[in-house]
């Protein structure tokens, strides 16, 4: 199964998958700095007159005789000159509201309706560097947590950034900030990330439960990038401390932590061995729809064997999501993992259990508000193929695949579209409405036909035998011949011709 990373949120109870709100994001909003009444009627003074620190003209929101919060600013050019006309004053300037720039940043940059706009980049891009270098030189006097919020709102804008590469150009904040934070093509730059890294190590005794899951967060964001050194040092840190003291966690924090740890690839029994006994002694059905993902793929990632959270967890979803309302709070994410975390792991459940899993997920195919991603799908059939098969669902897959298809909003990414078609291979789950040649979803396969890699093609090509074998028509002929083409002449054959 492909890693997902950020995919479940912690923010299931207040029906906040993280809007992109990657998986199991930390609101800090709640925790809302405390401003001081002395500090702000010393710089109000300040305000009042013209700033000579920079030439960009005040705003009628920065002339007033307040200081703006973070959050009440309408774009990144005004939070910069907020920031940069009266949080860098003095020796380390007031670090909580630079923490403040930071955690509000992300909003705004993934907000799709704002355009963006930045009147004079030069100066607002030197200014934000020296936000940036500033929060370097004095990391390590931020408040442990506030050096946690600012640490993930840094990661979560590069992650941000590398999501949003074909529309930097159309938004001049997004753009600032790629110069600011991204070097080498998609690397992160080294500063200020590698500066977060190393200056966590001494904090880790320090922090929270929430705080460690912000850094465990932050590490999977990065996890893929080969630039950044101690990346996995940390992450074992961050696994001995909540090990040393798992009985001050609850479920949110803990999950978080391990769903990352088991994203990360690296093996951790003892955290494993430790979470999974407090677990089991905690009340399953106190659980929020996100954190029982979360949990259960981390066992069944991890290769962990523990039953008796798997047991826990379903005889929770039978007793306490007994009604339609109940099981709404399940977000499309949370049912496709749940399932195949089960069928990963190989435990069996109960009749009533997949009853209930199979009952609000037919439910919520019916309802096009809810939000589904083909990989979603793809869990959904694998995790099917291993337990009892439900046709009515699978008919429903089709015909809701084939509508969504249509939106220019759904994923169809090649990856997407072939890692669907080669699970369905795979496991042998013929899905007549979906693989016939005249439907939306095989007419959105043959569209990305030029943007298919080879080994993508050579997948699609091994479909279209299997399809066959079945005595069914397969790929529209212009697919087939691009794939065929790549099994008969793979890349790395074509590669002394260059």
């Amino acid at each position: 199964m492909t890693m997902k990373s950020g995919r479940f949120t912690y923010g299931q109870r207040n029906n906040v998958r993280g809007g992109k709100s990657p998986l199991g994001e930390h609101n800090h909003n709640q925790r809302k700095p405390q401003r001081r009444t002395a500090f702000i009627c010393k710089v109000s003074k300040k305000i009042s007159t013209p700033s000579h620190s920079s030439p960009l003209a005040a705003s009628p929101r920065l002339s007033s005789s307040r200081i703006p919060k973070m959050n009440e600013c309408a774009s990144i050019e005004e939070m910069v000159q907020v920031a940069f006309d009266n949080f860098l004053k003095g020796d380390c300037g007031e670090l909580r509201d630079i923490a403040a720039f930071w955690s509000h940043s992300p909003k705004i940059i993934d907000n799709v309706n704002h355009d963006g706009v930045v009147q004079d980049k030069e100066q607002t891009l030197i200014q934000l560097r020296a936000l940036r270098n500033h929060t370097v030189k004095f990391i390590e006097q931020f408040d442990p947590a506030d050096f946690s919020k600012s640490f993930l709102a840094v990661t979560k804008i590069f992650s941000s950034l590398t999501m949003k590469q074909q529309d930097a150009g159309d938004r001049d904040d997004i753009e600032l900030f790629r110069c600011l934070l991204i070097e080498n093509g998609d690397q992160p730059s080294e500063n200020p990330f590698q500066f977060f890294i190393y200056a966590s190590m001494p904090l880790l005794p320090q922090l929270t439960p929430r705080d460690l899951a912000c850094g465990s967060y932050a590490l999977s964001l990065l996890s893929w990038s080969s630039s950044l050194k101690d990346g996995n040092v940390l992450l074992d840190a961050i696994s001995s401390e909540v090990a040393s003291r798992v009985n001050q966690f609850d479920s949110r924090s803990l999950s978080r932590i391990l769903f990352d740890v088991a994203k990360s690839g690296q093996s951790q029994p003892q955290l494993f061995s430790v979470a999974g006994r407090y677990l089991c002694d905690l009340d399953a059905t106190r659980f929020a729809p996100g954190e029982m993902a979360n949990i259960l793929f981390a066992f069944a990632t991890a290769k962990e064997s523990n039953p008796n959270i798997f047991k826990n967890i379903a005889d929770a979803v039978v007793a306490q999501y007994t009604s339609s309302t109940r099981l709404s709070w399940f977000k499309p994410a949370d049912l496709s993992t749940i399932m195949w975390s089960f069928a990963r792991a190989g435990e069996l459940q109960t009749d009533q259990f997949q009853r209930k899993m199979h009952n609000a997920l037919f439910a919520k195919l019916c309802r096009m508000h809810e939000v589904f991603r083909l990989d979603d799908m793809s869990d959904i059939i694998w995790a099917m193929s291993r337990s009892s098969s439900n046709q009515s669902i699978l008919t429903k897959i089709a015909t809701r695949i084939n509508s969504d298809v249509q939106s220019l909003d759904f994923e169809t990414s090649t990856s997407s579209l072939t890692r669907l078609v080669w699970t369905c291979c795979q496991s042998n789950v013929q899905i007549e409405g979906l693989f016939c040649q005249d439907s939306k979803f095989m007419t959105a396969c043959l569209e990305k036909k030029e943007e298919y890699k080879d080994d993508e093609l050579r997948k699609l090509y091994s479909f279209h035998l299997w399809q066959q074998e079945l005595n069914c028509d397969g790929l529209p002929s212009e697919l087939h011949d691009k794939c065929f083409e790549a099994q008969l002449l793979p890349s790395n054959l074509l590669s002394g011709y260059d």
